[in-house]
């Protein structure tokens, strides 16, 4: 998964970030993303993802990756793809992995085509009937 926010939020949070401070970090983007900024919602899912400050849980993680998914933003896409995928955090969706997978594709993602590739190569594989 990409591992670290594209940073955008040039504020405080970033600086902390950078410093190791995760949780000041996470202090100045929780307000920002409960109002609905979509980085400060992907960066919040980084942090629940790799467990950074706080105790990694994959279900919030996929969660505050969906809102800002739904708003557009790239990496969160590619992030929820990602867990569909895998089914950390979600329901293994291979058909959910796919449609936010494409969307990140679309606005060039090459790690969401590649993923999106490899999806379709295992659906192939995994579809082929085998007899006894």
């Amino acid at each position: 998964m990409p591992g670290l926010p594209t940073w955008t939020i040039l504020g405080g949070g970033y600086q902390s970030y950078l410093k190791g401070d995760y949780q000041a970090a996470f202090d100045e983007w929780l307000p920002l993303a409960e109002l609905g900024d979509a980085e400060a919602q992907y960066n919040l899912g980084v942090m629940f993802d790799q467990g950074a400050s706080v105790e990694q849980d994959l279900a919030k993680a996929a969660s505050w990756y969906r809102k800002a998914a739904e708003q557009g933003f790239m990496d969160a896409q590619t992030n929820l793809g990602m867990m569909y995928y895998r089914g950390d955090g979600v329901a293994t969706d291979h058909d959910e992995a796919s449609r936010w997978l494409q969307r990140a594709a679309d606005k060039g993602d090459a790690e969401a085509a590649a993923l999106l590739e490899q999806l379709a190569c295992n659906d192939e594989t995994d579809t082929r009937t085998t007899y006894a």
